[in-house]
Formats: C-alpha cells, sequence, structure tokens
C-alpha cells in the first residue's frame, strides 16, 4: 500500500511504474538503485537511458487488460 501512496504522491501510475521497474530492476546498476524510488522517478526518465531501453522491451507495451 505505501508504494501506492507514494506513486500517487509523486503523480504516477502506480501500475505502470511498478512495470517498467521491473522490467529495469535486473540490469540495473546497485549503486543508483535510489533512481528508481517513485521520488526519483519522472527525474529518471528525463536524464538517463531509461525510455530507451524501456521502449526496447516487449512488456512495456503489453496492455494492461484484455479486451473480451
Amino acid at each position: 500500500m505505501s508504494l501506492i501512496a507514494s506513486c500517487a504522491l509523486h503523480g504516477l501510475d502506480p501500475w505502470a511504474y511498478l512495470r517498467d521497474v521491473l522490467i529495469l530492476l535486473p540490469s540495473w546498476p546497485r549503486e543508483r538503485v535510489i533512481e528508481l524510488a517513485p521520488k526519483s522517478w519522472k527525474q529518471t526518465l528525463e536524464h538517463t537511458d531509461v525510455p530507451q531501453r524501456l521502449a526496447a522491451s516487449p512488456w512495456t507495451w503489453a496492455p494492461a487488460t484484455l479486451a473480451a
């Protein structure tokens, strides 16, 4: 619940944020883990190669729900 509240506090969609972090986490450097926190997320998206890394992932564009 605190992750969702932190995302709301910083204007992030919790599901999109969590999906993106889980995509990046396996190859993310340990010394830069604070950049993945909701508080730092918008700045991380603006000043790093994160958008390119996320665009290369097939999971980034997966639909959140399946059409019936």
